[in-house]
């Protein structure tokens, strides 16, 4: 079994909702080779999952005409992940400014992706990228056996 891949994964993806499997699946067989247990494989993959999708929809015109930048760091103990969308959909200040820590109202359909993503990885930041658009780091960390 490979230690960790010797250098992180880096992927431009276009901004259409059909990549953000094909990506989820990338992590995921990254991470059962790595020897992850599923558990934390199902954590890792709703976490990537949940940023690509929100980079899509909310950060782009999520036409396929523009892509968003992903960067992956896969190792035996941690996951780091990077998601940077293109700045060309909502005011990424929104995000910046949302309170991740709150869970969302039931009631709400919407808007619990951050908060998803607050809560399952062990560390998360979110800041503008160089492009103008939002770009949210995620690390999670395997759980202890």
């Amino acid at each position: 079994m490979p230690e960790s891949l010797p250098a992180p994964l880096q992927l431009q993806v276009p901004t259409h909702l059909a990549f953000v499997r094909p990506v989820r699946k990338m992590l995921e067989g990254l991470l059962y080779a790595q020897g992850w247990t599923e558990d934390d494989v199902d954590d890792a993959a709703l976490i990537i999952t949940e940023i690509v999708q929100n980079a899509v929809e909310h950060g782009s015109r999520g036409d396929g005409t523009e892509s968003v930048r992903i960067v992956i760091d896969a190792r035996t103990d941690a996951v780091e992940m990077e998601v940077e969308d293109p700045g060309s959909g909502e005011d990424p200040r929104t995000a910046l400014e949302r309170d991740v820590e709150t869970p969302v109202p039931l009631e709400e359909s919407r808007g619990r992706g951050l908060f998803l993503i607050y809560r399952l990885a062990g560390d998360m930041q979110r800041t503008l990228g160089e492009a103008g658009g939002l770009c949210i780091r995620a690390r999670k960390e395997i759980s202890a056996s």
